[in-house]
């Protein structure tokens, strides 16, 4: 089955889990930032609440859980609407985040190590595209 994050992730993403196990993988990921799988955040920078939706997918199909979270509106997402962030487990168990910036995610059916390659939308035309290198995301193709 195929899940999109804010409906652009496609069909490199495979749904995990039941939804209350789903809403304590992302409690875990987030370090309790985030209590659910959707819900409001209050942002102490914007000094206000924040809708904020978190999907738990498998990227590389290896049977453990990424978490994918949109923060939204102009404050925290700028032009874009959206501030992304996607959280891995590292070889030692540890939560990483990944991206944390403005922008709206897109798995492409090209990957790296497994992991697929994420464009980056936003505002404009160009969407930069990033690589998962072992052990982060980092910019792959960048807009000129």
């Amino acid at each position: 089955m195929a899940l999109a994050v804010a409906g652009t992730l496609g069909p490199a993403a495979v749904a995990l889990a039941a939804p209350t196990t789903d809403a304590r993988i992302v409690v875990e990921a987030t370090n309790g930032q985030l209590k659910a799988l959707k819900g409001k955040v209050f942002d102490k920078a914007c000094n206000e609440s924040v809708d904020y939706d978190a999907t738990v997918i498998d990227l590389n199909g290896d049977g453990q859980p990424e978490v994918f979270t949109n923060l939204y509106g102009t404050c925290v997402g700028g032009m874009a609407g959206v501030f992304m962030q996607l959280y891995i487990k590292d070889a030692s168990g540890q939560w990483k985040p990944q991206f944390g910036f403005p922008g709206q995610p897109e798995a492409l059916k090209s990957k790296n190590l497994g992991f697929p390659d994420i464009a980056v939308g936003g505002p404009g035309t160009c969407f930069p595209v990033w690589r998962w290198n072992g052990k982060e995301y980092a910019p792959y193709k960048k807009c000129r």
